[in-house]
């Protein structure tokens, strides 16, 4: 492979060409296919026994170029682009973005490493920024909200002789039947079921209302039409239960032998007071750090000059794709999620995009103050963290810087040094 060109198309903006010949391909493209033949299973082949070009005919003659331009790509681009940048001394601020141009069989490849360069921002304001640390008060409310959780985490099962009501624990076997005959998943032993949570088909838990431990009995209920197993999709079953006992939560009361128990205190109201402190604590510490982030975001309103647009778009993504994550976590879409808050999807995106230039400013910021101020990690204190992880992972220090970006380390590191710096030469008041 080669380099073809090194572009500005935008300030701080660096973008690299790189082409590699249709022999080069072919080479890889090959290469790939010895590595990769015998997992291709062709009609009328046995599995690994098809030839390149019957492999091609079935598939298209595109199929081993992928692999053999990320193959040329891994093996040539880093030091063709680190000599580029050196060359020319760019500074890199992320990780360079690829995109592949054109591939053609008789003329090779063509692809693009776009990468954001460090900007230079006229910082009108970098130290004495003020800012207030606003702890919201404890209530009674929320203290007495912890002790019933502590309390419910503290719940003995107690068994009733009455009938099963919801909200009592109860403790069952149970057999499903369908057409008679027993179905996958539908058997367990001694499986605990609290009455009305829901966990189970519609009428299930209901069909146990009523009755006494000790009581054998059957309940015909119907799948759900879009149950996730469609061979049980909407079909009636019967299910024999077992019933061992019908047991109720039964709390523990709210006196000193609880206080001894849940926090070795010898009185509730000690174990009130210790509620209190932690829940300032936890305040207060939530309360230091947005005003640590509105000092940044003082910073950041304090440092002017245009942001590389990669760079800004790179970090929106990825806070996109934490949030994507977290909704994902809690079983959300993104559309039900703004229906829950009441935003339009433009205005979420655009208030998105609005935090990730502020971020970026902020960072390219501190990054400028780590640079001027003598903050950025030597060569030294990269070596020691790297020692520390090589300690922990078993390997030798030489391992881990191979497989570590040192520079973005460095980067990370001199950013952080320099918040630091910031709030400590800035003023937060407390209230």
């Amino acid at each position: 492979m080669k380099l073809v060109s090194v572009e500005t198309p935008e300030k701080s903006v660096c973008k690299m060409t790189f082409s590699a010949s249709a022999e080069e391909l072919e080479a890889a493209s090959n290469a790939v296919y010895e590595r990769t033949r015998a997992t291709y299973t062709i009609k009328g082949f046995a599995k690994g026994e098809a030839d390149r070009a019957q492999i091609e005919a079935d598939r298209g003659e595109h199929t081993f170029w992928y692999d053999a331009i990320n193959d040329l790509m891994d093996k040539d681009v880093p030091a063709l682009y680190n000599a580029a940048m050196a060359e020319h001394g760019f500074h890199a601020v992320d990780e360079p973005v690829y995109d592949l141009v054109s591939v053609k069989k008789d003329e090779g490849f063509v692809a693009t490493a776009t990468t954001a360069l460090q900007p230079e921002l006229s910082l009108t304001q970098t130290t004495g920024f003020k800012t207030e640390c606003v702890t919201p008060e404890v209530t009674d409310k929320e203290i007495d909200a912890v002790l019933e959780r502590r309390r419910a985490m503290a719940a003995e099962l107690v068994p009733h002789k009455g009938p099963a009501v919801k909200g009592n624990i109860v403790h069952i076997d149970y057999e499903g039947l369908l057409e008679g005959k027993p179905f996958n998943g539908g058997t367990a032993q001694n499986q605990t079921l609290q009455l009305g949570s829901g966990r189970m088909i519609p009428g299930f838990e209901e069909g146990i209302l009523g009755h006494k431990g000790g009581e054998e009995f059957d309940i015909f209920v119907t799948f759900p039409a879009r149950y996730h197993v469609k061979d049980l999709a909407g079909k009636p079953v019967v299910f024999k239960i077992k019933l061992h006992d019908v047991c109720v939560r039964q709390l523990p009361a709210l006196n000193s032998d609880f206080a001894k128990k849940a926090a070795n205190v010898d009185t509730m109201d000690e174990f009130r007071a210790q509620i209190r402190q932690q829940l300032h604590d936890s305040k207060h510490a939530a309360a230091l750090n947005r005003a640590k982030d509105a000092i940044l975001t003082q910073l950041a309103a304090a440092a002017e000059g245009e942001l590389p647009s990669v760079l800004v778009e790179s970090a929106y993504q990825q806070e996109m794709e934490r949030v994507q994550q977290q909704l994902q976590m809690q079983r959300l879409s993104l559309d039900r999620y703004l229906s829950q808050i009441h935003q339009t999807r433009e205005s979420f995106t655009a208030a998105v995009r609005t935090a990730a230039e502020k971020n970026t400013r902020a960072r390219m910021a501190l990054l400028q103050i780590a640079q001027n101020e003598g903050l950025v990690p030597t060569e030294e204190d990269i070596d020691k963290t790297l020692s520390e992880r090589a300690e922990r992972t078993k390997k030798t220090l030489e391992e881990v810087k191979a497989a570590s970006n040192v520079e973005a380390i460095r980067r990370n590191e001199g950013i952080r040094r320099a918040a630091d710096y910031v709030i400590e030469h800035s003023t937060i008041e407390e209230k």
